[in-house]
């Protein structure tokens, strides 16, 4: 792998003592549409984890990468865009997969579930905010294996009259996407930068 050095070393100011940019394709899964529970637009979002080359590991002040094509199992996460001064809060209580190729029908332990997820201000996004729910540890799946996903996610949206709780269910496409020229940055990079962790938008989130 290349070690790159250049514009992006030198505007960390040495934070960084090596980081590598990743070419190559991720196996991936995308909505085609999107539920709304009181007011708010929700989706699922998903990073490969896994890699056909080996994992693409971050750890503490140092980015992997290289070429590779990325697939799951996968980081997971429930997000929600809402009004400011209208939405407050995100929770999910039950979450259920199931696949159509590998018939694969399970659901996520309640326990792991249950805490609250803050809406936060979306930058440039005009009075928007955006809750993101991560769900712990990895979806083990592989979109070309277990093909289409579906899942059922039964979840509270607290707004300032309340919470509104509803089971929405989404339907997942297989697709393979582009995941050439992009830069892995953890999260003391993030953060020196002034920005918030919740906040960052990691390209490889799909």
């Amino acid at each position: 792998m290349e070690i790159l050095k250049g514009v992006l070393v030198g505007a960390l100011g040495g934070l960084v003592s090596s980081c590598f940019a990743l070419r190559g394709t991720k196996h991936t899964y995308v909505s085609g549409g999107q539920a709304t529970v009181a007011g708010a637009e929700l989706t699922m979002a998903f990073r490969p984890e896994g890699s056909r080359s080996g994992s693409v590991m971050v750890s503490a002040m140092v980015v992997g990468g290289g070429m590779a094509t990325l697939e799951g199992p996968f980081s997971w996460r429930v997000v929600a865009v809402g009004t400011a001064g209208v939405h407050e809060g995100l929770v999910v209580h039950r979450v259920r997969t199931r696949t159509t190729k590998s018939g694969r029908d399970e659901w996520y332990p309640s326990a792991e579930l249950g805490r609250k997820a803050e809406f936060r201000p979306w930058k440039d996004h005009g009075g928007k905010v955006r809750a993101r729910y991560p769900i712990p540890g990895l979806l083990k799946v592989q979109p070309e294996e277990d093909g289409k996903l579906e899942m059922w996610v039964d979840l509270s949206v607290r707004t300032r009259s309340g919470d509104t709780r509803k089971t929405v269910h989404f339907e997942l496409d297989p697709a393979v996407k582009d995941a050439s020229q992009v830069v892995f940055l953890p999260k003391e990079v993030v953060e020196s930068f002034g920005r918030e962790w919740e906040d960052w938008d990691d390209p490889l989130w799909e």
